[in-house]
């Protein structure tokens, strides 16, 4: 994926796809399309917004990114309220159940979100991305799809995933005065603990297929979404395209459904 698709956090999008198919498929839990569309809609719009507003707080030189948010800013504050929209009206209309059921969890990471921006929150900011990214997945499954080892699993990928693209924000979160894990340690440094915790939950992985608590399809989706991180912890890519790279690590969590799709054809 190029640098537009990166821009505009269409990288995340597939990962998020890939991310609630395979535990839609794990869970045997359906998502709705109107909460999918709801997800996708509210995801796409906070990533957007979020990058704008790193581009109105960048000091020069301004990056790749920062200029085309400045260049284009009109077009994709539009964009952004169309998508907001689209959230609203869907979940109001559609989805407020869900919405009801999940208010603590929304106004925590709101609350959180306001502790990051104004550099107040006493957590790093890679734990409180990483976990509420992870809890986030789970929330369409009822009872967060009562979460196991597969879900320790999960966010220890999203947590290395996290701090590996994070790792190249460091100069920026220093200049806000936000609260990170990497200010602690090198970029090298970095990429070895991220080697460290896929290691970790590899062998936990195993340990789950071995003992028979994951099925084949489950541990090799998750396995090689595993083995492309660590590749990517390997790579010495351009800025843009490893952190593409390292989103569309959650590409193989689609091998369960593919296996699925084909075992039914006759």
């Amino acid at each position: 994926m190029g640098k537009l698709g990166s821009f505009l956090a269409l990288d995340i999008l597939i990962s998020l796809f890939a991310n609630l198919s395979f535990f839609s498929q794990y869970l045997n839990e359906k998502i709705r399309p109107t909460l999918l569309l709801f997800y996708m809609s509210s995801v796409w719009a906070l990533y957007l917004a979020d990058h704008l507003w790193d581009s109105q707080r960048e000091k020069k030189p301004i990056s790749e990114r920062g200029d085309f948010y400045k260049r284009l800013h009109q077009t994709i504050v539009t964009f952004i309220g169309l998508l907001i929209l689209v959230s609203l009206l869907v979940g109001v209309i559609f989805e407020s159940s869900f919405l009801w059921e999940h208010i603590p969890l929304l106004l925590s990471f709101l609350f959180c979100i306001g502790l990051v921006v104004k550099g107040n929150s006493p957590v790093p900011k890679e734990i409180l991305v990483s976990g509420f990214y992870t809890l986030g997945v789970f929330a369409p499954f009822g009872s967060f799809g009562g979460l196991d080892g597969l879900s320790f699993v999960f966010f220890i990928h999203v947590i290395a995933n996290v701090l590996l693209t994070y790792n190249f924000d460091r100069k920026f979160d220093e200049n806000l005065n936000t609260y990170t894990l990497i200010q602690f340690l090198s970029p090298k440094n970095v990429r070895f603990v991220v080697l460290c915790i896929l290691g970790t939950g590899a062998t936990f992985l195993f340990f789950l297929w071995i003992t028979g608590k994951l099925s084949a399809p489950f541990f090799f989706g998750m396995g090689l979404a595993y083995l492309w991180l660590g590749v990517c912890t390997l790579s010495r890519r351009e800025i843009f395209q490893f952190k593409s790279l390292c989103e569309l690590s959650y590409l193989p969590l689609f091998l369960p459904q593919i296996i699925f799709f084909f075992s039914l054809l006759p």
